[in-house]
C-alpha cells in the first residue's frame, strides 16, 4: 500500500477493534447504545479497510499500465 492508503487501512483496523470492544462492553453491561455505537465503528472500520484496499488496487493497475505502455514505446 502506498503511505496514506496504508494508514487509511491501519485506522479502519483500529476503528474496528475499537468497535469490538465497545460492542463487547455493551453487551457485557446490558448498554443497548454502546453495543450499537459498538457495532457501527466497526463497520465505519471494515470501510476504511475497503477503501484503502480498493485504491491500493488502483494504484497496482495504473502502474501495470504504465509499464505496458512504456514496454510498447520500446518495442517500437
Amino acid at each position: 500500500m502506498a503511505g496514506g492508503d496504508k494508514q487509511e487501512g491501519i485506522k479502519g483496523a483500529v476503528e474496528d477493534l475499537k468497535g469490538r470492544a465497545k460492542e463487547t462492553a455493551g453487551t457485557f453491561l446490558g448498554n443497548d447504545e454502546m453495543e450499537r455505537e459498538g457495532s457501527a465503528q466497526q463497520e465505519k472500520g471494515s470501510a476504511q479497510q475497503a477503501a484503502a484496499e480498493k485504491q491500493e488496487q488502483a494504484q497496482q493497475a495504473q502502474r501495470e499500465a504504465k509499464e505496458a505502455e512504456e514496454r510498447e514505446r520500446r518495442q517500437q
